[in-house]
């Protein structure tokens, strides 16, 4: 497949942040991040390189995984375990790794967090009890943590568990009256807050196969008009993979991409996650979930 030269030289970077024990770093000459890993294995399977490079980074990935399934970003800290459902993501690219596949799966599934029943007077307006995903143990569930576990779960076929379709109600609890989502509040002491691109694209992402349009059209049409007006890595590459999960697909996808990477001779280079999220975006037109078929 053809590719422009900005996407060439994103790939370099990526590559250039390998580590000699396995694994990736945020940015070169740093220590090994397993998040960092986890998008930099998904980018190399959308652009099919090194394929020995990505099983000695799934490896890396192994060694950060703890007896009971979660892999925390900073090994110091177990209850930092948000990037189990990348590994899982990561570990779907390749084969093998059926093991560390089953425990991610099993943690996941079993993992809660923090919620209460709702209370009168609070000054959250969502639903507290329904159940979705945290970042952190026994914190609030969120929206990113959530629809990154669905959406791990999803590739592994688990589109119809009680945890999947409790945290899809999480979600959609949680959707803005006027569409789009934040980080996971709608009022917060009688303000209603605004959305965000990015969390609008983690969230639309996560939802689609288990939930129907009509459900999200507000946040379709929050998405569709933001888009073109977007530039930064995060939020132009989750708007892209919400909305092509929806099947809207943008003409202006691969340029706007483009843009977003030449924005680097400004404000500096990206990180590991952050080009990775843009090439992937870039290789598949938008279609996350193609590089795990």
């Amino acid at each position: 497949m053809p590719t422009h030269r900005l996407i060439e030289v994103a790939v370099q970077n990526i590559m250039d942040r390998s580590l000699p024990e396995g694994g990736f770093s945020m940015f070169a000459h740093e220590s090994y991040r397993p998040d960092a890993t986890a998008w930099a294995i998904m980018a190399m399977k959308a652009v099919p390189g090194d394929q020995e490079l990505a099983i000695a980074a799934c490896r890396q990935l192994s060694r950060s995984q703890l007896s009971d399934g979660r892999v925390p970003v900073i090994e110091d800290y177990p209850k930092s375990y948000w990037p189990t459902s990348l590994s899982l993501l990561a570990w779907k690219t390749v084969n093998g790794f059926e093991r560390e596949k089953k425990l991610a799966t099993k943690f996941l599934l079993a993992t809660k967090g923090g919620h209460w029943p709702r209370q009168e007077g609070s000054p959250l307006a969502h639903d507290t009890s329904i159940i979705g995903w945290p970042w952190i143990e026994n914190a609030h569930s969120w929206i990113e943590p959530t629809s990154m576990a669905i959406l791990s779960l999803k590739v592994c076929g688990y589109f119809e568990n009680s945890r999947v379709l409790e945290a899809k109600r999480m979600i959609l609890d949680r959707q803005l009256v006027s569409g789009g989502w934040n980080y996971g509040n709608t009022r917060v002491f009688g303000a209603t807050l605004r959305p965000g691109p990015a969390c609008t694209g983690q969230a639309l992402s996560a939802l689609s196969g288990i939930t129907e349009s009509k459900g999200v059209e507000l946040s379709l049409d929050y998405l569709r008009n933001q888009i073109k007006r977007l530039n930064t890595p995060l939020a132009l590459s989750w708007a892209i993979f919400g909305l092509t999960a929806w099947s809207y697909k943008s003409p202006e996808t691969r340029r706007l991409i483009l843009e977003s990477l030449s924005l680097q001779k400004k404000y500096g280079i990206y990180d590991t996650t952050l080009l990775s999220q843009l090439v992937i975006a870039y290789m598949t037109f938008g279609d996350l979930l193609s590089i795990f078929l």
